[in-house]
């Protein structure tokens, strides 16, 4: 695991910096030499402290780290360094842990180059507890959904192959806020100066990666798999990452192919921002979203042609074959008071969350119109703010209401709250923003499924209210004649109090009501039924001529007989007059 190299205390650096992770040790100062570092290690007099720093609300990718050994025989620094990192996963508690990693390598690096056989010891010490904590297990497999599980690996790796007998001290950090210099322990003066390299690394971090083409990939030290995805680190579980990705190659084609946007107009969308706002949103919001951004919301022309639904309508202006597009455009002053209400409350939100006033200005304006003007036929907006208006007139409207904004709104914005007082991130910012406009959108779709579907109010009800107040005029014409004599009551109900009886009742009474016509018709049915079968067998009767008595001689008297047909009577029955049979004496 540890290279041979030369023994010539000279070449230690080229050999620290040979595996992966030499971005590590780009700003090392080791004024008295290696000598002294090696001999403070060996007797066990070294104290190695670390601290970690970030500055989200300048840049979110960047955190840095810084480390000093210090010897206790000379009570002097002998050795220290900082650096930085750039990713979507930084922070400051992994600024910590990058440090307590650097730590353990560097001993590493120090056994196996100089050849320690054990026995010797170190203390490390950070203001950070659970860092320290993590640092130090010994763990034989590191779960794949963990955060930092990167630098967790590496620190497995590194402690499969450590010799040297490291205590952990946890120092607050911090000290120099409550108490003067004197009154300061060594680690609390080491955990000082490291917050200082720390920060001035965070400072090159930033300056760097602003003016800099992006630097080269930052693998750890004995990491030997890495995942990057446009140039950033995945440090975590893939995954999710992988799976947002693939969703967004498919996005692109769905939105340039079916919904006719240009390639370009879709790669200039801040997508990050918006899918940091959908991941904290139920399921059901988000379906929603998905839907209105892509028509296939449940409106009266797309329920029509999935269901035949017959309320094709919008149930506030009554506008036919209504689609996602008149969701947001919709003339009923309900919906238009809701709609200035909610963008007023946009407006507050804007000033009192530092925003930029010519942004302020171009937001609300732009909201007002409902799609009604181009945020290109804006002529007051200033020269820098051009490409703004462009790209995001190009994608619409109604997309920007549903969270859809250009990536180019973020660097104004940052600029502005970077010369503000407020610690807001441009990050919380866009967050924000996209909240508020999707809750106008949405506030809109609840306002109208709310005037469509209320039990008592909506227009479905109503429209099937009407049909049941034509049905009730229609059977109130019926005559007592058209009903069983049972069932005559059900005329006699005050007709004027049934118009406003409540739904049920009235729908009770019309299915009673027309059970009735149907009960009474069919009894019609079956008397003239019977009547008809009692006059065909009297019929029939009448022109088939009586059977012979059983023993009888006399002759079949002479009579018009019906041929091809045979009587239904025994040879054994006789018939009298009253068409019953009995049985021969």
């Amino acid at each position: 695991m540890v290279e041979t190299v030369s023994n010539d205390p000279d070449d230690f650096w080229s050999y620290l910096s040979s595996d992966n992770g030499d971005w590590m040790w780009d700003q090392l100062n080791c004024p008295l030499g290696i000598d002294v570092v090696v001999e403070a290690i060996a007797k066990g007099t070294a104290i190695l402290v670390t601290d970690g720093s970030y500055n989200r609300k300048v840049d979110s990718k960047v955190c840095g780290a810084g480390w000093v050994v210090h010897c206790t025989k000379l009570n002097k620094i002998v050795l220290e360094g900082s650096f930085y990192y750039v990713g979507d996963g930084a922070g400051s508690y992994r600024g910590e842990l990058l440090g307590l990693l650097a730590l353990h390598v560097f001993l590493c690096k120090l056994e196996g180059f100089y050849g320690f056989e054990g026995g010797h010891s170190a203390q490390i010490a950070c203001d950070n507890l659970s860092g320290l904590f993590k640092s130090k297990e010994r763990r034989k497999k590191i779960p794949p959904g963990s955060k930092n599980a990167d630098i967790l690996r590496s620190l497995r790796r590194v402690h499969s192959s450590l010799k040297c007998k490291c205590t952990y001290v946890h120092v607050y950090g911090h000290q120099d806020r409550h108490k003067t210099w004197d009154q300061m322990s060594i680690l609390e003066r080491l955990n000082y100066r490291c917050d200082e390299l720390a920060k001035q690394a965070v400072k090159r971090g930033i300056h760097l990666s602003n003016i800099a083409s992006p630097m080269t990939r930052q693998m750890l030290p004995m990491e030997s798999v890495a995942v990057f995805h446009g140039g950033q680190k995945i440090s975590g579980e893939c995954g999710s990452e992988i799976r947002y990705q693939i969703g967004k190659v498919e996005a692109r084609d769905f939105y340039i192919t079916k919904l006719g946007w240009y390639a370009a107009v879709f790669d200039n969308v801040d997508w990050t921002a918006r899918d940091k706002v959908l991941l904290r949103k139920p399921d059901m919001f988000r379906l929603w979203v998905f839907k209105q951004s892509s028509g296939f919301i449940s409106s009266g022309k797309n329920m029509r042609r999935w269901f035949g639904s017959e309320h094709t309508q919008c149930p506030n202006c009554g506008k036919e074959d209504e689609d996602a597009q008149h969701l947001m455009h919709c003339p009923d002053p309900g919906r238009y008071a809701l709609f200035r209400e909610e963008v007023q409350k946009l407006t507050v939100w804007l000033e009192m969350n530092h925003t930029d006033p010519v942004l302020a200005k171009i937001i609300t304006r732009y909201v007002m119109t409902r799609g009604s003007t181009r945020l290109a036929d804006f002529h007051d907006v200033p020269p820098e703010y051009y490409k703004f208006v462009y790209e995001q007139q190009l994608i619409g409207w109604d997309n920007f209401m549903l969270g859809i904004i250009t990536s180019t709104l973020r660097p104004l914005q940052h600029c502005h709250l970077l010369g503000s007082s407020s610690l807001l991130t441009v990050d919380d910012w866009l967050t924000q923003l996209i909240n508020k406009l999707l809750h106008i959108t949405h506030g809109q779709w609840i306002y109208r499924n709310i005037s469509k579907h209320h039990a008592t109010l909506g227009m479905i009800r109503k429209t099937e209210r009407r049909a049941m107040l034509l049905e009730i005029d229609r059977l109130a014409q019926l005559t007592p004649k058209d009903v069983p004599e049972d069932s005559k009551f059900l005329l006699e109900i005050d007709f004027s109090s049934l118009r406003y009886a409540d739904t049920s009742t009235q729908n009770y009474w019309v299915h009673a009501v027309k059970a009735a016509v149907v009960a009474g018709s069919r009894r019609t049915f079956l008397q003239r039924r019977r009547q008809t079968s009692t006059r065909s067998r009297r019929r029939q009767q009448s022109t088939v001529s009586p059977p012979i008595p059983y023993g009888s001689n006399d002759a079949r008297p002479a009579g018009p007989t019906v041929l091809g047909k045979h009587s239904r009577h025994s040879s054994g029955d006789i018939l009298d007059g009253s068409n019953k049979r009995r049985k021969p004496d």
